[in-house]
Formats: structure tokens, sequence, C-alpha cells
């Protein structure tokens, strides 16, 4: 796209500047984040890391959560020191409106929800394929290694463990699925709500003990043939290493066809006991938050950008930074918003492809309401309270 004019051409330079400092500090940090875990589970197992392997497994996932924030702040940063230098007010007396500034601000949201659009259905797919080979030879090594929370480990034969949640700083698992079926004839189901992998001294067992939870045995028929309730289980799996296979491809790793497919595959199969059914509501869910996920975090990228636009053009005082604090706090509600929208899904008390895209829907329509009041040159009066807020912190500072 060419713009028409020098304006369009100044503004784009000023917001992308300040975009590509962001988004390269914010992306160094995010990649250092998805390091460290990577890296201390590498020691553990005495597996070999290379940084092209970090970087190949970690970025595409770090570039989608950080193009939002480094949107939104290279655009408030660009548009608030044109504010703080009275630019945007000489272009408003010379007769120039202010929506005139537009165009570049939705170009650069524009191109990253493009970006990250092509991260969510291709590139992160990849990053975690990749990641998962990793963990897939770390658990050749050391077999516990290879679970991880809201995946599928089933790099056993007869075995699939499915974990929600694990403490990165105690091991301990949160509600913890576990489905055996190295018996023909018998097939046990586990559904413990705590757990914690222990170490095996002759490595030929993988060694879980479990807590507070139901054992369902069923025969070759999918028939229950009784269940039982504890306290305290210690589940012990032999192992052999000849037989760790390879791991079935995750919901993250699979394209949108793929991931209805394999929920469907489940849904379909024989479900006597209500525990399980329960299990499959849980995953089919998840995988419809996925699916939604992956159109709803690009659009943040644009709901960001088109509601900094108006925050940036705002002059909320001498100091840039100003607009940054206002848009930092946007964003801290922006996210808590989405994490809201998420449990509300998860919980099953709304569809995840009606509460997943509420957030942007709402910034979207916030955004409008704000350029609109912006063009009329009246300041909102949620601004106004803004302007009265950071005025009594710079009379308190001095």
């Amino acid at each position: 796209m060419v713009f028409p004019g020098i304006i369009d051409r100044y503004v784009f330079r000023e917001i992308s500047g300040s975009f590509l400092f962001c988004f390269a500090v914010f992306l160094i940090t995010g990649l250092i984040a998805g390091f460290l875990p990577l890296l201390q589970k590498s020691i553990e197992v005495g597996l070999t890391v290379t940084l092209l392997q970090v970087l190949v497994s970690a970025f595409p996932g770090t570039l989608v959560t950080v193009l939002p924030l480094s949107i939104m702040i290279g655009i408030l940063l660009g548009l608030g020191r044109m504010a703080a230098d009275n630019e945007i007010a000489a272009l408003k007396s010379s007769g120039v409106s202010v929506t005139r500034l537009l165009p570049p601000v939705l170009l650069l949201g524009l191109t990253g929800f493009g970006l990250s659009l092509f991260c969510t259905f291709i590139l992160v797919p990849r990053g975690i394929s990749e990641g998962r080979k990793l963990m897939h030879e770390a658990a050749s090594r050391r077999i516990d290694a290879g679970i991880e929370e809201k995946t599928f480990f089933d790099s056993l034969k007869n075995l699939l463990i499915y974990v929600e949640k694990i403490d990165s700083s105690t091991g301990i698992m949160d509600r913890v699925f576990i489905r055996e079926s190295s018996q023909p004839d018998e097939i046990n189901t586990i559904m413990a709500q705590k757990g914690k992998s222990a170490p095996d001294p002759e490595g030929k067992s993988l060694i879980l003990n479990l807590r507070n939870g139901t054992i369902i045995k069923e025969n070759s028929n999918g028939d229950s043939t009784g269940s039982l309730a504890f306290e305290s289980y210690v589940f012990r799996f032999p192992v052999d290493r000849v037989g760790i296979e390879k791991p079935t491809q995750s919901f993250e790793e699979l394209s949108i066809p793929e991931i209805r497919k394999k929920v469907q595959d489940a849904l379909e199969q024989p479900e006597p006991s209500p525990d399980i059914r329960e299990f499959h509501r849980k995953v089919a869910t998840f995988a419809r938050m996925l699916i939604t996920q992956r159109f709803t975090h690009p659009l943040a990228c644009l709901a960001l950008a088109l509601f900094a636009f108006p925050l940036g053009v705002l002059n909320l005082g001498r100091s840039r930074l100003n607009n940054v604090s206002v848009g930092l706090a946007v964003i801290f509600l922006y996210y808590a918003f989405t994490l809201a929208t998420e449990r509300i899904a998860r919980s099953g008390l709304a569809p995840p492809e009606l509460m997943l895209p509420l957030p942007c829907a709402t910034f979207l329509v916030a955004s409008a309401y704000f350029v609109r009041q912006v063009r009329l040159e009246k300041i909102p009066g949620t601004m106004r309270l803004v302007q009265r807020v950071l005025l009594r912190i710079r009379m308190r500072a001095k």
C-alpha cells in the first residue's frame, strides 16, 4: 500500500519506529521466559538443546503474544509524542481532521492481524510440534519428562495420561486422568485430584503418587465392571523403553479440520461412565476454545490498535509517558477481560464461540465511540477523569 500523502508517511514513521522498538524488547523478554522452562527440563534429563531449537519452538507463540502489546504501545508513543509537541493541535488548526491520522494506525493494526493470523494457523502448530519432539527425546531418557499440562501423553503403549495443570516449582499435578489398557480384557480409568511423579531407582517403571480419586474398571466391550474410590494410590506402569512410541499430535499441532475430526472420534467412542463423559466434554470444550482463539488472538492486534488511536491523539500532558501509562491500564483491562471470558467458556457456562470474541468486539465498539468523540472535539468523560488523576499525581510529585 502506498500512502496518498505526506501526513500518512510521517505518522506511519512515528508509530512504526516506536512499534519496532517495543516489539524487540517484548520479543527478547518473551523468548527468554520461554527458554527457561525448556532449559530446566533439559538439564533435568541431560538433554542438549541448541539456541535454534529454542527459537523454532518458542518464537511463533511469543510473537502472537507480544504483537498486540507492541502495536498499542508503539502507537501511543508515536502519537503521544506528536500530541505532547502540539503537532496534532497544529494539524487541527490548519483544518486537518484528526481522523486523517487514522489510516496509518489502521494499516499497522491490519499488518499485525495478518502476521498473527499466519502464526496461529501455521507457525505456532509447527513450533509446538518441534517442542514436542524435544520432549519425546527427553521422554526416552526420563519417562515422566514428557508429561505436560493440557497435553495428551501417549508415548507409552496402552497408556494415556492427561493433566489439567502442573506446578512448575513443586511438580504437583492437578486433575489427573489416566487410561491404562495393558491387559487385553481389562481397561482401567483413573481420575485423581492431585498427583506427582516419583523416581524409579531401576528406571523400569513410570510411578505416579495419586491422591483423592477414583478407579473405574471396564471390560474389553466397554462395560463397567466396578469402581473404587481412594485417598492415596501409587500407580506403577512397567516400561519397555524399546516400546516408547512416537506421541500422536496434540490439538495445538493440528489444523482446524483435524481438531474437529479428533474430537468427533472421541465423542463416538462408548461412554458407559458419567466421569468419562465429563472428561470428553471438557476435551471438546478445550478444542472449541482453541479453534476460536486462533481467530481472536490475531484480532487483538486490530482492536488494541484502534483503541490506542484516540488515546494517542489526546494531549494528556507534556510527557508522552502519560499516554503510555493509560495504555498499560487499558491493556491490563483487556487481558483481565480475556481471562474472565476464557474462564466462563472453560466452565461451560457459555459457548466459547460467543465468549472469547467478546473482549475484541467490546474494544472495537468502544474505540469507534472514542474516535467519534475525538473527531467532534469532545474529550470523553473517562479521559477527563484520567487527566485529572494525572494532574494530581504531577502536583503531588512537585
